[in-house]
């Protein structure tokens, strides 16, 4: 079958390569789709600078103007514009705007911070926290991806369960809190992702676990798979692997976008 690969960061942001560079890895790993999803970081209504990893406001018209002109001369595959915004405790005053712009065929809502905090730059910051912290930090995280998802400014969730990352687990039950946060996705008529970066990183296990895809599954979420590539060559990386768990859970077809419309793709 041919994929949709949606999750791609690119030099507008933080990848390593340009748009153009994605092309040929896609037509290779059987993508017919190719999305470009570059962070999109505001933390304040009036802000005028961004972090290095995010892409420049006045970079944002040259990004929609260079996947137009890629899609106008590309017709073995489809390209699609979508951006993924960081979620921070203000988002609401600083995000509708340029979520709701008419030229994005996807938006991906993702949590990477808490407060000052960032839970997937450093192992330092989960090796510091006691047992204690580590759990309130984990619900926190729930409770953001809640609040995102009550938004209703996105199409896909991204790369829940991140809090995972450097291979930190709470210990006290989340079930309550993730049970909130997959409910609001539902009501906000999302889909999620099926992650493959976690398995290459300190976890090894996708994003999210198979127990909260089960969970999805029986909300009707839907769903795509990711690969969050941060360089060309992983435009597809390990698309086999996720599509063979989906299969097992029991997800009959995967998610696509154009214009913020989700279409349902039977898997085959």
């Amino acid at each position: 079958m041919k994929f949709a690969s949606y999750h791609n960061h690119t030099t507008f942001s933080d990848g390593a390569d340009a748009p153009e560079a994605f092309l040929d890895y896609a037509r290779t790993a059987h993508v017919g789709i190719l999305g470009f999803s570059d962070h999109y970081y505001r933390d304040t209504p009036t802000a005028t600078t961004v972090p290095d990893w995010a892409i420049d406001f006045e970079q944002v018209d040259r990004y929609f103007e260079t996947v137009a002109e890629l899609s106008e001369r590309t017709k073995d595959l489809e390209l699609r514009v979508g951006l993924e915004f960081d979620w921070l405790e203000n988002s609401m005053d600083c995000l509708p705007k340029m979520a709701q712009d008419a030229r994005l065929d996807y938006t991906i809502g993702s949590v990477h911070h808490l407060g000052k905090d960032a839970l997937d730059l450093s192992k330092t910051f989960w090796e510091r926290l006691s047992e204690e912290e580590l759990n309130a930090v984990v619900r926190r995280y729930w409770q953001a991806v809640r609040d995102m998802a009550t938004s209703k400014l996105f199409d896909i969730a991204g790369h829940l369960d991140l809090v995972k990352k450097f291979n930190f687990y709470p210990t006290a039950p989340m079930d309550d809190v993730i049970s909130e946060a997959l409910d609001a996705i539902k009501d906000a008529n999302m889909a999620i992702e099926l992650n493959t970066a976690g398995w290459r990183k300190d976890c090894k296990a996708c994003y999210p676990a198979r127990s909260i895809l089960e969970q999805c599954i029986k909300r009707a979420i839907p769903i795509v798979i990711s690969s969050d590539a941060h360089q060309a060559s992983l435009v597809a990386a390990d698309f086999d692997r996720a599509l063979e768990i989906l299969v097992n859970v029991g997800y009959k077809a995967l998610a696509t976008f154009r214009k913020r419309e989700r279409t349902l793709l039977p898997i085959g």
